[in-house]
């Protein structure tokens, strides 16, 4: 009778522990702007297999190659993915893992997006064009951007690889609020986003910038949200601020994927000008008790 009693108990109470799982959200613009700006809290979030971690890239990060230069923008998405994957992986064993990623194509508002999944971590690329630093665009894309989008300066915003076609600023913001509708559930949920105070992170790049915007957009109107804003390039300019162990992870997880678009031929990013954010990370935090808190 008493392990019955414990039974039911465990029934009741376990819609509880379902709806405590937290799903998280880190937004990029390009392929390795969360290893640089987010790494730690990536690194923390994939490392915990009772919350989701999903990784969306709003853009291909092709530089205005578009699908050429030897397929820059897949080995963007493959030094990604490894880096990822080395989220996982780092400190656990067992089953499943080593396992090949699930590839996928989901259509969320009438659109394509590309999906892998492992174990507790999900990745998507949209794989929208390049928009230059200063949002000017490049000419392979005739000169779109995400920031002339927002701004309502162009239309039919379409991915380089012509899966999927964004009408205007509406329509994309009204597929990030589907995809983040499905993610989100009845489960809390943390955007981490780059920071758009253009005072507390200012010259940053235009996708940075943009990317976060819409994803605010989407955001609105959700409960239970909270928002996490990371400061992107001008981090370099502050104070070194992460212990010796978070600088050994995200000095691990971004090797990895600099590693991994060498192996596919281009250039790795590991120097001077990339290596000196992996001692620091700032971010703050809106939405939840510990709103306005920066590390």
């Amino acid at each position: 009778m008493k392990l019955h009693r414990q039974f039911f108990l465990l029934l009741a109470l376990s819609p509880l522990f379902f709806f405590a799982q937290t799903t998280r959200v880190f937004v990029a613009a390009h392929q390795d702007d969360w290893q640089l700006f987010m790494g730690t809290k990536v690194f923390e979030s994939a490392q915990n297999p009772s919350d989701r971690t999903v990784l969306l890239h709003l853009t291909a990060g092709d530089a205005g190659h578009k699908m050429g230069n030897d397929s820059y923008f897949r080995a963007r998405e493959a030094s990604a993915l490894a880096a990822a994957r080395f989220a996982v992986n780092a400190n656990t064993t067992g089953a499943f893992y080593g396992d090949e990623m699930k590839r996928e194509w989901l259509q969320i508002n009438g659109h394509l997006l590309l999906k892998y999944t492992y174990k507790q971590l999900s990745v998507y690329f949209m794989r929208l064009p390049d928009g230059n630093g200063d949002g000017s665009g490049f000419e392979a894309n005739e000169n779109k951007s995400l920031e002339k989008l927002f701004k309502r300066q162009v239309i039919d915003f379409s991915t380089i690889d012509g899966q999927s076609t964004y009408s205007n600023k509406e329509d994309l913001v009204g597929t990030l609020k589907a995809l983040l509708t499905e993610l989100k559930q009845k489960q809390p949920l943390e955007l981490h986003l780059t920071d758009t105070d253009a005072e507390r992170n200012p010259g940053d790049h235009s996708d940075h910038r943009v990317a976060s915007l819409f994803a605010q957009e989407a955001s609105k109107g959700f409960e239970n949200t909270s928002l996490h804003f990371y400061t992107g390039y001008h981090m370099k300019s502050l104070e070194p601020n992460l212990t010796a162990d978070e600088i050994k992870i995200k000095s691990a997880m971004w090797g990895v994927s600099t590693a991994t678009l060498a192996d596919h031929r281009h250039y790795s990013s590991w120097d001077s000008l990339h290596n000196a954010y992996l001692d620091r990370e700032y971010v703050r935090v809106k939405g939840n008790p510990s709103s306005n808190s920066q590390r």
